[in-house]
């Protein structure tokens, strides 16, 4: 009998997508990160990921042509949880993630 995955807020985990130039991300784009994303003129897109080296494989593997780059950085769930309204939903990242940004387009 196979095991069940156990869900946990600590590996599951989530890319934020913030364009590098101008302020807001293109349905285009929107639709080539994550085709599940809804929506339109957002500053940054959020995907989720069921752990971080699905992430990781996603960011490596990702070869779509894109309108403008952006910068990804990775948090996990707990993370997300989180965010206050009242902080406009800012992730609270670590230094460390701060410092761990990818790239895409």
């Amino acid at each position: 009998m196979k095991k069940k995955p156990i869900l946990s807020a600590y590996k599951i985990y989530w890319a934020e997508f913030t364009p590098t130039t101008g302020k807001i991300v293109t349905k285009h784009d929107m639709k080539r990160l994550d085709p599940c994303a809804i929506g339109f003129r957002t500053t940054i897109l959020r995907r989720h990921f069921p752990s971080k080296q699905k992430a990781l494989d996603f960011l490596s593997g990702f070869d779509k042509k894109l309108d403008k780059r952006y910068a990804v950085r990775l948090f996990s769930d707990k993370q997300f949880s989180l965010a206050k309204e009242s902080e406009d939903y800012a992730i609270p990242y670590t230094k460390k993630q701060l410092n761990e940004v990818y790239y895409v387009g």
